[in-house]
C-alpha cells in the first residue's frame, strides 16, 4: 500500500479549514491530515486525534508532516514557507505568493537552493474552461488575438466581511483589496493565457463602496507590444454582478460566462477586411458551444490543485502550478495599483523598488 502525503495545514480561520476538511474527508486520494495550527485555541476543539500547534516551530516537523498548506493573512506567507523548506517540508501557499513581486522573487531565488518544492493556489488553472481556452490558444486554433475584455464584479462584500478579520482591507498587512484578495485568480489566467502586458493604465476606486483604504473598484487597459489589448474590470461593490470573459480574435469571438463557451467562428476577419467588395458585408460564421457542467463544490478547484502536488510528490503527474508561476499575478497586480495611484501608465516589467516605496507610503498614510 502506497505511503500517503502527510498534510499539515496552518491557518483555520477561513480557506485553511476548507482545506483541512477536504483531507479529514478523504476527497484527496493518498493524503492525509496530520497536524493544524493556529494562533486561535478556541480552532482545536474541531480537530479531534489531530495534533494542533500554537507555535509554528514545533508545527514545520518533517517526522510529522511531509507538506503544508498556508492558509495564514497574507504578509505571513513567505517567512512561512521559508521555514517549511528550511525543515524539508514541501509547501502549497495560498494565494498571494507575497504582497509585491519583489518580495516573491527573492523568495523564488531562495527556494531553488532547497531540495523541497512549492507550489501556489492558482487554482483557477484547474478549471476545465480556461483549460480549453488555454488549449485554442496554444494550438492558434483562434489566429491573432486582437482583444479581451474579462469583466469580474461578482466578487460582492459587505462592510460585515472586511470588519470581521483585522489584516483585511489595510495596506500593511493585505497589501491591497479586491485585486489581490479576489481577483488575482483572473489576472493570472489573464497573464497565463495571453502573456504579460507591455503596460498598463488604471482608474482605481479606494474605498468607493466600502468603509476601507484600500482599492474596492478597478478598470485597467492592458497594452501589448503586438496590438493586442485587454480591459480589465473588477469590484466587490456591484451585486449581483458578472463574471464574463470576450476574447476578440483573427478567427471570431468567443464569449465564456457561467460555465458556457460560445465561439462565433469565423475564417479570417483580416482576411475578409481585405478582400470583401461589399459595403456592410460581415464574414459567415459558425456557432460553436462548450458547455461544461457546473460543478455544485465551488473549492473544487483548491481539491483538484491539492490532489495534484499530492500526486506530483509521489512521482505520478507533473506540477500544474509551478512555484515560480506564483510571481506574474502579483506583478501585475503591483503595476495596477501604482498605475491607479499615480493616475499614470505604467511600463512592465515593473519597476519593484518605485513600487515598494508607494507601498510604503500608503501604509504610512494609513496609520
Amino acid at each position: 500500500m502506497e505511503k500517503p502525503v502527510r498534510y499539515g495545514v496552518i491557518g483555520i480561520g477561513g480557506m485553511g479549514a476548507n482545506h483541512a476538511k477536504k483531507l479529514q474527508e478523504n476527497k484527496i486520494e493518498n493524503a492525509i491530515l496530520s497536524a493544524v495550527a493556529d494562533s486561535n485555541v478556541e480552532y482545536k476543539n474541531k480537530y479531534e486525534n489531530i495534533p494542533f500547534f500554537e507555535n509554528t516551530d514545533n508545527f514545520f516537523d518533517n517526522k510529522i508532516i511531509d507538506a503544508a498548506i498556508i492558509a495564514t493573512p497574507h504578509k505571513s506567507h513567505i517567512d512561512l514557507a521559508k521555514k517549511a523548506l528550511e525543515n524539508n517540508i514541501n509547501v502549497i501557499i495560498e494565494k498571494p505568493l507575497a504582497i509585491t513581486s519583489k518580495k516573491c522573487r527573492e523568495f523564488i531565488n531562495i527556494s531553488q537552493s532547497f531540495k523541497t518544492f512549492f507550489t501556489v493556489m492558482l487554482n483557477q488553472r484547474t478549471n476545465p474552461v480556461y483549460v480549453k481556452i488555454k488549449e485554442l490558444i496554444n494550438g492558434n486554433e483562434l489566429g491573432k488575438v486582437h482583444r479581451f475584455q474579462w469583466t469580474i464584479t461578482n466578487w460582492f462584500r459587505t462592510n460585515y466581511y472586511y470588519q470581521t478579520s483585522n489584516w483585511r482591507a489595510k495596506w500593511e498587512s493585505e497589501g491591497g483589496g479586491v485585486l489581490i484578495n479576489q481577483s488575482i485568480h483572473q489576472l493570472d489566467l489573464c497573464q497565463w493565457l495571453f502573456g504579460m502586458p507591455d503596460s498598463v493604465y488604471t482608474d482605481l476606486g479606494l474605498g468607493r463602496f466600502h468603509e476601507i483604504e484600500v482599492e474596492d473598484e478597478v478598470t485597467s487597459i492592458f497594452k501589448y507590444k503586438n496590438g493586442l489589448k485587454g480591459v480589465f474590470i473588477t469590484t466587490t461593490g456591484e451585486a449581483p454582478g458578472v463574471n464574463r470573459l470576450e476574447i476578440a480574435s483573427d478567427k471570431g469571438l468567443i464569449t465564456i460566462q457561467d460555465n458556457n463557451v460560445i465561439w462565433e467562428k469565423i475564417d479570417s476577419s483580416t482576411e475578409f477586411i481585405k478582400n470583401s467588395k461589399t459595403l456592410f458585408g460581415m464574414p459567415k460564421k459558425e456557432k460553436i458551444n462548450f458547455n461544461f457542467k457546473a460543478d455544485l463544490d465551488q473549492h473544487i478547484e483548491h481539491q483538484r490543485l491539492i490532489q495534484n502536488f499530492t500526486n506530483f510528490l509521489l512521482g505520478k503527474e507533473k506540477l500544474l502550478v509551478n512555484g515560480k508561476d506564483g510571481l506574474n499575478s502579483v506583478e501585475l497586480i503591483n503595476a495596477m495599483v501604482l498605475s491607479g495611484l499615480e493616475e499614470k501608465k505604467i511600463e512592465l516589467p515593473l519597476d519593484e523598488v518605485k513600487y515598494e516605496q508607494k507601498l510604503e507610503e500608503m501604509i504610512s498614510k494609513s496609520r
